[in-house]
């Protein structure tokens, strides 16, 4: 690859990555260096994945196209490979973080696919000059890099002891949001999936378009739609609805709240049609929201304080 390095200083980094710890002294990059300040999702997992795991990181990666995010990832043999592959596929830019050198691609074998993520208008950093060669240390060095860099990072399949965990856990320490797959229990790549719900921290999803309703109501993300995207909504959506801070509401309270509407009435009726969710769960749900004071009751309307 003949295209250009060039170095980053602490003080250009983008805002995410220098609240991590310890900050790189200095990154080498190539390519498209304005990817760094662009909404950055991570998507990580096992180099032992299932056929499973492939289908859902497809499946992933094609509903979060309708967004202008960019999928951030480790180019190493696995899943790695499919969400950087998925993301070019999907007309999505893709940053590749290495455990080597800036110049020495590892695995070998990814050396094409680290040519076309730069052709794709992409990018690929290392903490690591040239062609430093990779050591097992570094790994879980890189993968503080990739989490740092993203709003959120999503775990696909993992071992009990594999590094797209180490990348989960440093996504937790940063403050980051975390979202997982769960697969069959008796797999080994469904052990660390179901480590990080143990822990607390993580949300369990099923597509990424419950990921992208999760993340609109984060009040501090502004994210784009992709307009070159064939299923580009006519209208967007209008601004979420803000939670007071002092409330830490859990994804089912999330959902609810959010399917409230201040112009329209909201009947239990409505409610049930808007979120899918077994009328007990909305029920107690919905008092749970009127005990914190999120919402009234009148007349067997539910209405937003």
């Amino acid at each position: 690859m003949n295209t250009p390095v060039f170095t980053l200083s602490p003080a250009s980094f983008p805002t995410l990555l220098k609240e991590i710890n310890p900050v790189p002294k200095l990154l080498y990059c190539k390519g498209n260096k304005e990817l760094l300040n662009e909404t950055c999702i991570s998507i990580v997992g096992t180099r032992k994945y299932t056929e499973y795991g492939e289908i859902m990181t497809t499946q992933i990666i094609q509903d979060l196209s309708v967004l202008d995010v960019v999928i951030v990832s480790g180019l190493a043999k696995g899943i790695d490979t499919i969400a950087h592959t998925q993301a070019i596929k999907n007309n999505l830019k893709t940053i590749a973080v290495l455990g080597s050198g800036i110049n020495y691609i590892y695995p070998i074998f990814n050396t094409k696919l680290a040519q076309q993520i730069l052709d794709e208008g992409g990018l690929i950093i290392s903490e690591y000059p040239d062609k430093t060669e990779p050591r097992d240390y570094h790994f879980p060095q890189r993968n503080r890099i990739i989490s740092g860099l993203c709003v959120a990072t999503i775990m696909i399949e993992s071992s009990e002891k594999s590094g797209a965990l180490i990348t989960a856990d440093y996504a937790l320490k940063q403050g980051r949001e975390i979202f997982t797959i769960t697969g069959d229990v008796d797999r080994e790549t469904s052990i660390g999936p179901l480590q990080l719900l143990q822990r607390g921290g993580a949300y369990p999803v099923k597509n990424g378009k419950e990921i992208i309703e999760i993340l609109k109501l984060q009040p501090h993300l502004r994210l784009k739609y992709n307009k070159k995207h064939k299923y580009f909504p006519k209208v967007l959506p209008t601004e979420k609805k803000q939670i007071p801070l002092k409330y830490n509401l859990n994804p089912i309270e999330q959902k609810i709240f959010s399917s409230l509407s201040k112009r329209q009435i909201n009947s239990l009726d409505r409610i049930t049609q808007k979120t899918g969710l077994p009328i007990e769960k909305i029920l107690q749900t919905l008092s749970i929201l009127e005990i914190q004071d999120l919402i009234s009751i009148k007349n067997g309307k539910y209405c937003i304080n």
